[in-house]
């Protein structure tokens, strides 16, 4: 399995509590002339954090990250023949708010998103 999930932080569903949501993500390899984009779930919304008085606890905040997940792979186009043409990832199968692991995870708030790539894309 890969060992980076990626996921995001009330980019795609702030109105709603931690869950699975479909989006587009877009799937690219060096040497490998195009982007796909491919459909996945991934986790998404708001998770409840603890304040205490009037003081948001920041180290110990909440998000919504990947309770359980699979992993897929498709296969890239046009890529030359000695690269491998494979591309694996994940489809959240559950969510569940805690905190975000730095190790397995993007815990960043914001970045250049999902379904952004360097190549041309074509939808599949």
């Amino acid at each position: 399995a890969p060992p980076f999930i990626f996921f995001l932080i009330g980019v795609a569903s702030s109105n709603h509590v931690c869950r699975p949501i479909n989006v587009t993500i877009s799937a690219e390899k060096d040497n490998c002339p195009v982007c796909m984009s491919i459909t996945t779930s991934i986790c998404s919304g708001y998770c409840k954090t603890k304040v205490v008085g009037k003081k948001i606890q920041t180290p110990l905040k909440n998000v919504c990250i990947y309770k359980e997940v699979q992993y897929e792979t498709t296969l890239l186009q046009g890529c030359p023949p000695d690269v491998d043409p494979s591309f694996t990832y994940p489809v959240a199968l559950s969510c569940h708010c805690d905190l975000c692991n730095m190790d397995s995870s993007d815990c960043t708030v914001q970045g250049i998103g999902p379904d952004s790539c360097m190549k041309v894309c074509n939808i599949f």
